[in-house]
């Protein structure tokens, strides 16, 4: 069976951790080769993504994705922010992306937990309701 991305990152994660920091370079290039080997380069943005997510976790920060349909005001990410700091009960990063076809609002995706506060997904709803 093959690694997947979140394999791949824990592995590396923890060797980095266990490994002595002038060998770190070496690690790392160990890392790609074997990625090159098992044809497994096309992950690597996935493997940095999930390598990030490991990062942030070790310091008790929680990873966000916050997909909207335009960019958010700045007074509208800090309330967010302080919003999602407050449901984790630490600290959160956001990692944000635009996406049109929302309308508006927005979709957050911590972890396993998705949390659909956009236009399109009230419509659907709404839609649905009709319907029945």
């Amino acid at each position: 069976m093959k690694p997947s991305a979140k394999q791949y990152a824990q592995a590396l994660f923890e060797t980095l951790q266990s490994t002595n920091p002038k060998d770190q370079n070496q690690v790392l290039e160990n890392f790609v080769k074997a990625l090159a080997e098992n044809n497994d380069l096309k992950m690597f943005d996935q493997i940095e993504e999930e390598f990030h997510r490991l990062e942030l976790a070790a310091k008790g920060t929680t990873m966000a994705n916050v997909t909207s349909a335009k960019p958010l005001a700045v007074d509208s990410e800090k309330q967010l922010v302080s919003h999602l700091n407050e449901l984790v009960k630490g600290k959160v990063e956001l990692k944000k992306k635009i996406d049109e076809n929302l309308i508006g609002g927005v979709v957050i995706q911590m972890e396993d937990t998705v949390i659909d506060a956009s236009v399109k997904r009230s419509l659907e709803d709404l839609k649905s309701n009709l319907e029945e």
